[in-house]
């Protein structure tokens, strides 16, 4: 069962992967792709706070592990930012750095997301299964997200592909984390999913929207209604 259950959150990891690729099959992004995918970054990010983050919490407990999370969150992504913004503000510089952000945001977000299907399989296979297909189906808008500004700044497809392989593993590694906490850690899963929404929330905050809105494209809106559907479709049905 719990070889299993490692295999699927090994597939929900390398959806992210995937979703690079379909980046990486395109020969160049113009404006409004980029708009358009930050703002399906935006999306993704909200919905997963709002209808997959939070409600977990609120069922499983660990309201006040949560709020504390959201807080160190948000620091640790607000120093990270501060530590990495390029002296040189240039547009290929600005979107690395934004790229690579959405990398940790997203590495974070992960971590709990393996450790939720590691948890679902403490309920019954099925339910593994059926969290495991949510992630990955999210797990793609979100490989995208990160590849498009790489791509933007100028990062290599294969460099990219590999650092957002390595993104994909961290899935699995929170499956692992998992069965650890459900014996020696039960009461840290609100702080993990409050760390990762402290973090998504900055970003769409303070990068994503603000970065989206400088393409001066309406793409931004669709983008961002796309990935709010995109993960309640893959959260309530």
């Amino acid at each position: 069962m719990v070889l299993s259950g490692f295999s699927l959150s090994i597939a929900a990891g390398a959806c992210t992967f995937l979703g690079a690729v379909l980046v990486f099959l395109r020969s160049r992004i113009g404006r409004k792709e980029l708009s358009f995918f930050l703002g399906l970054a935006a999306g993704v990010m909200v919905a997963v706070v709002a209808f997959d983050l939070v409600p977990s919490v609120l069922v499983s407990g660990g309201r006040g592990g949560f709020i504390f999370g959201a807080l160190a969150g948000w620091a640790l992504i607000a120093l990270i930012t501060m530590l990495t913004s390029p002296g040189n503000n240039g547009n290929g510089h600005r979107m690395v750095r934004i790229g690579y952000l959405i990398m940790l945001g997203i590495a974070l977000h992960d971590l709990p997301e393996g450790m939720a299907i590691s948890l679902g399989y403490e309920v019954s296979s099925r339910t593994a299964a059926a969290i495991a297909l949510g992630i990955g189906i999210h797990n793609i808008p979100e490989g995208m997200a990160i590849a498009a500004p790489l791509l933007m700044g100028g990062r290599g497809r294969i460099k990219a592909g590999i650092e957002i392989l390595a993104v994909g593993l961290v899935t699995p590694l929170g499956f692992l984390l998992g069965k650890l906490a459900v014996t020696i850690l039960p009461h840290y899963f609100g702080f993990f999913m409050g760390l990762a929404s402290g973090v998504m929330v900055f970003l769409v905050l303070r990068q994503l929207w603000p970065e989206a809105r400088r393409t001066n494209s309406r793409w931004r809106y669709i983008g961002g209604l796309l990935g709010i559907t995109i993960i309640l479709l893959a959260t309530y049905i």
